[in-house]
């Protein structure tokens, strides 16, 4: 597995890379991985008094920033770590997916860095995070038809030209996490509110959650 970080990305202010996971158990959560999920929603709530706070807090600001600066709204095209942040504080829990999303989603809120896996035997290696020209093919998740990308936002693109994420915001279908899902590949992204310490950590304990609750193996394979 490569992972690519263009500079004209990194200057925008995007910190990724990637772990790969290998033999992994797709399956519903566990009830010890909901409550850890309960947990991370609670610490979110006696963190931040409300949606204004969380909207505030210098990760998103960055994250709001970056979308600026790439042309893209952040008002539409909101970022995932604030999405996140929006349901853990109006409804008082975190999207039921599968146990791999699931635990994502828990270091999501605890990190306040973007993530997402995708079905690594789905994708033409290498993967690259970079600026996108119009001419990628894109599927968003839940969708059936292709939809435009815009030429000079960011997005990660395998070695087809087939966007896997379109900014931080929508993942594609194609390469979606399910149940027959054996292999997959997380990509975490920060920006320059993130120590490069602190990443590091972020990566360890994300391939720690994730093995935990959904078995196999995992292995960082780029660091921010």
């Amino acid at each position: 597995m490569t992972f690519y970080v263009a500079k004209e990305c990194y200057d925008l202010g995007l910190r990724a890379g990637a772990i790969v996971f290998r033999n992994v158990h797709i399956a519903d959560a566990s009830p010890a991985l909901r409550a850890e999920a309960a947990s991370a929603v609670e610490a979110v709530r006696g963190q931040f008094a409300d949606q204004a706070a969380a909207r505030a807090c210098p990760e998103v600001v960055a994250y709001h920033d970056i979308l600026r600066a790439a042309g893209a709204n952040p008002r539409r095209e909101q970022p995932s770590v604030e999405r996140l942040l929006t349901q853990a504080l109006k409804r008082g829990h975190l999207p039921v997916v599968n146990n791999l999303v699931d635990a994502y989603n828990v270091m999501s809120l605890r990190s306040l860095c973007s993530l997402g896996a995708h079905d690594l035997d789905t994708l033409a290696l290498p993967v690259e995070l970079r600026l996108l020209t119009g001419s990628e093919t894109f599927t968003p998740l839940g969708r059936d038809q292709q939809q435009a990308v815009s030429p000079g936002q960011f997005g990660y693109v395998d070695a087809r030209s087939r966007v896997l994420c379109r900014l931080d915001v929508v993942q594609a279908e194609f390469s979606k996490v399910t149940a027959d899902t054996s292999n997959a590949v997380l990509i975490i992204e920060g920006n320059t509110t993130h120590p490069p310490q602190f990443l590091q950590n972020v990566f360890q304990e994300t391939m720690d959650l994730v093995v935990r609750y959904c078995g196999g193996k995992g292995e960082i394979v780029a660091l921010p």
